[in-house]
């Protein structure tokens, strides 16, 4: 599958628009535009599309006229999903839409612009998720994805008492077993998961699952790569589904493209962590997953950031476009190359070859922030940014819809952002 950086090849669902506020629908069509085609409806029609898989319906404060739509709608379309666009907030409508099967309100004009996140998040309710999922990825390859996933996914299994799986999708040719020193072993790989998937329960997958002899289990890509012509996008969904039922923590090596597959890893992960280098191309590849997960709807806090292989020596510049980025949690990994490449080629994870190195206390702390949300904190103030540095970083970071701009500062501004160190 070709990777693009567009979302243009992505299969769009669609929804239908009840309501007679025309600068609303236009908001709300542009909100849904990267995963919806919206058409817009005055009444409910008698006959229903099986294809529409999302209504919103506009609410101006006439209950018993909003609830008789979306009675009419349920009883043609059971099962669709039903957001109510709320102009008033009134708690009484709220209650009785909700029973009658409405799975969301959105309050205008406030969230009109987050619906995406909206659904996305409710739709992990909905399906009751356990353990956490994490997916490293980059749009650029040779940034160190792989040697982080596995480093990180061990000091995990640590955190869970062997409750972490390691899942290699860096297709067509993942280099996870080669990191974990288990190229030599038969694996239990993506395909045989597949072919047992309605057979699992609690003893077989952890049966079935190869195991790193630190304990970290790993579900790693098949050696032929015909094997892999079967996957989609829903089926990925539904093997990390399962897998999250029984790990507390799935750790993705994700590959460096866009396509259906690894959109579906973004879509059920709960922490998607971008990796870069300190360079401005990686920084610019940074900004174009950012972008594209915003217009997907993804949570602004899911996204994190490592900074993999960076210096002592400060580059005052890098840092600047590192703020413009405005990602909540930033992590720093050291420059320690020789450190990995040594401990690949005595076959060991970097705990064990270098267990009091800086860098691995530095992936234990990532580590504890992905599954417990708590990290060894340090509060940086970044340097008040030079005004004619501006036009720089809207050229560095310009694209055709969307422009990450650095927030405006002066000569008292202090920036304060949480760092992993």
């Amino acid at each position: 599958m070709r990777a693009g950086l567009s979302t243009s090849s992505i299969a769009l669902k669609q929804a239908l628009y009840f309501g007679s506020d025309a600068d609303l629908q236009e908001a709300v069509r542009v909100s849904i535009l990267s995963k919806y085609v919206m058409e817009a409806q005055e009444e409910i029609p008698h006959v229903w599309s099986d294809n529409v898989s999302l209504v919103l319906l506009e609410h101006n404060g006439e209950a018993q006229t909003t609830l008789q739509r979306i009675n009419e709608v349920l009883t043609l379309a059971k099962g669709v999903l039903i957001y109510v666009l709320l102009k008033d907030k009134d708690a009484d409508f709220i209650i009785e839409a909700s029973h009658q099967g409405v799975q969301g309100f959105i309050e205008c004009p406030n969230e009109v612009f987050h619906i995406l996140s909206i659904l996305h998040m409710q739709d992990r309710r909905q399906k009751g998720k356990n353990g956490n999922v994490s997916s490293l990825f980059s749009l650029k390859g040779g940034v160190g994805c792989t040697a982080l996933a596995t480093n990180i996914a061990s000091h995990l299994n640590d955190l869970t008492e062997g409750r972490t799986v390691l899942v290699d999708l860096n297709m067509p040719l993942g280099d996870t077993a080669l990191y974990l020193n288990m190229e030599s072993k038969h694996l239990y790989t993506l395909t045989d998961f597949v072919y047992n998937l309605n057979r699992f329960d609690e003893n077989l997958i952890y049966k079935s699952l190869s195991r790193h002899e630190s304990g970290l289990y790993v579900l790693s890509l098949p050696g032929e790569v015909g094997e892999l012509d079967n996957l989609n996008g829903e089926l990925i969904k539904t093997i990390i589904q399962s897998l999250r039922r029984y790990y507390d923590h799935v750790v993705i090596d994700c590959a460096s493209d866009l396509s259906d597959l690894t959109l579906s890893c973004l879509d059920e992960s709960d922490s998607i962590v971008l990796v870069a280098e300190p360079s401005l191309s990686s920084l610019r590849a940074v900004n174009t997953a950012i972008q594209i997960s915003q217009k997907l709807g993804y949570i602004k806090e899911s996204l994190k950031l490592i900074v993999n292989r960076s210096t002592s020596g400060c580059d005052e510049m890098l840092e600047e476009v590192i703020d413009s980025l405005n990602i909540e949690t930033v992590a720093r990994v050291d420059n320690d190359y020789l450190g990995f490449n040594e401990s690949l080629r005595e076959g060991q994870l970097l705990k064990e070859y270098k267990p009091e190195s800086n860098v691995n206390s530095q992936l234990l702390n990532i580590a504890n922030m992905l599954h417990n949300g708590s990290v060894q904190l340090e509060v940086v103030k970044l340097k008040a940014r030079k005004s004619n540095r501006f036009d720089f970083f809207n050229t560095l970071f310009k694209s055709k819809k969307s422009e990450v701009k650095p927030s405006p500062s002066s000569v008292s501004d202090v920036d304060q952002k949480a760092v992993v160190s």
